[in-house]
């Protein structure tokens, strides 16, 4: 079953995204929109965590909404992110990696769980 989750944390300044499941064009239109009003209810310098460790990559169209998704998590000044990879498709792992890695100009870590995601980027914060 495919699915997905953004929530915004505005006291860590940070967005969390879920994504499970291969994604058709309208739910990574879907997704893709809802990670970019995300973004924009943070601050520049914001950090993200993306659980992709259920994610099946899906056809070009809804690719093309994934580097829409980066694109904007960019545009409004994300400083830090981490894949959590966990035990999922190493395929939907490579695919997400390897679309809109142009848009990519802030720093990215993987970690093995959300949790493990979080220590990091709490790691980051404290060393600032």
């Amino acid at each position: 079953m495919a699915d997905w989750s953004v929530d915004v944390d505005e006291a860590k300044n940070r967005l969390y995204i879920e994504l499970v499941g291969s994604h058709d064009p309208e739910m990574a239109k879907e997704s893709a929109e809802a990670v970019k009003a995300g973004a924009e209810q943070l601050d520049p310098g914001f950090e993200v965590i993306s659980d992709i460790s259920e994610f099946v990559p899906g056809d070009q169209e809804a690719a093309r909404y994934i580097e829409e998704g980066k694109r904007a998590v960019r545009e409004n000044g994300a400083a830090a992110a981490v894949r959590v990879l966990g035990e999922g498709s190493a395929t939907g792992q490579m695919h997400f990696e390897r679309v809109g890695e142009d848009e990519e100009e802030y720093a990215v870590a993987v970690a093995d769980t959300v949790e493990q995601a979080e220590k990091l980027l709490d790691k980051r914060a404290a060393s600032q």
